[in-house]
């Protein structure tokens, strides 16, 4: 499948088993050095495919830890200093061949090198593929808050090999499937009701359906100020509880979490046409995917109060009102506090 991306002049294409076309575009630039951003982790697993891609080409691999730790100030000013030494220009590109750190980590060392030079994103996990590979937000995590620095900055070129899923283990596939479900909630039912009782998934299907949802609410809103903003669902508890985890939790199973949140708030509120939460609890269970995180509400406080989305001391927060549509809701942090403790107590 190839979808592409008018407003921003690329292309992604979505195969399995096969990297012609992504060979195809490297070998178009063929006079351009390579720097291939990636963890040990898929490293160890895809070395000779590394080597077979780039067979010809100059290139060179910066391998990181793996782990969100990695996302960090160190290393994106290494990986400066490593493309000051091999003399990259902007003719060169940047390959980020991971997940959604190493995607995170590669686009924004890629946005601010020279002011910018070409990025590709080969992303390996089925999170990265359907959410931080497309869309153009990248950035680094400071002071333990998520992506508190970054850019807006699109890819050249994306290409997506779902055989690349067939090495993860549950615990990483739900993590992906986690955030689909945020866009099923978003605008698709009929998704949702795939998701909800499908065994075995369809990646194919799944990750277009779930790519063509993304891209409709970044269309015209490169920069986040109107309706890409939907897209926010389930993130801002979502990012506290991950962040108050240290962690542990990773993005889609903290996001998880936060969509039920805020479904059971907007039921109890009485803004949700019914207790859909329940359904998503339920299809959460199916996938053995979390469904609450305890915490202090004081201390979840504390960590949104450095949110990106804060303006004038409000807080833009998405409720879903039923499966397939949501409402955007400036708020105050009073009024933030009730949210969560409506949206984290289960009676």
């Amino acid at each position: 499948m190839e979808i592409l991306v008018k407003e921003n002049n690329y292309k992604i294409d979505i195969d399995y088993k096969s990297d012609d076309k992504l060979k195809d575009f490297l070998r178009g630039r063929s006079e351009s050095k390579f720097l291939i951003v990636t963890d040990e982790n898929v490293f160890s697993l895809y070395e000779e495919r590394m080597k077979n891609l780039m067979e010809g080409l100059e290139y060179f691999i910066f391998k990181i830890t793996p782990g969100e730790e990695s996302k960090s100030i160190k290393n994106f000013v290494d990986i400066n200093k490593f493309l000051v030494e091999k003399n990259f220009n902007r003719g060169d590109v940047i390959i980020a061949f991971g997940g959604g750190v190493v995607g995170d980590l590669g686009g924004y060392v890629a946005a601010s090198y020279l002011r910018g030079i070409d990025f590709v994103a080969v992303p390996t996990t089925l999170l990265s593929m359907i959410d931080s590979s497309v869309g153009g937000k990248n950035g680094i995590n400071f002071m333990n808050l998520k992506n508190q620095i970054g850019s807006f900055y699109f890819p050249k070129y994306v290409h997506i090999d779902y055989s690349f899923l067939e090495t993860l283990d549950e615990r990483n596939i739900n993590n992906g499937l986690a955030e689909i479900f945020k866009y099923s909630v978003l605008k698709d039912r009929e998704l949702f009701e795939y998701l909800k009782s499908a065994d075995d998934l369809d990646y194919e299907r799944i990750i277009y359906k779930s790519l063509n949802i993304k891209l409709d609410f970044v269309r015209d809103d490169e920069r986040d100020k109107g309706k890409r903003q939907k897209l926010n669902l389930g993130h801002t508890i979502g990012h506290g509880i991950e962040s108050l985890s240290n962690y542990q939790l990773n993005h889609g199973e903290s996001i998880g979490i936060g969509t039920i949140y805020m479904a059971r708030t907007a039921y109890k509120l009485g803004l949700a046409e019914d207790d859909f939460y329940k359904d998503l609890i339920e299809a959460f269970k199916n996938h053995n995917l979390p469904i609450s995180y305890d915490f202090d509400t004081d201390e979840i406080l504390e960590v949104l109060h450095h949110d990106k989305k804060i303006k004038n001391n409000r807080i833009n927060i998405i409720i879903p009102i039923k499966i397939g549509e949501v409402m955007s809701k400036k708020i105050d942090f009073d009024e933030l506090r009730k949210i969560i403790e409506l949206g984290k107590n289960d009676e």
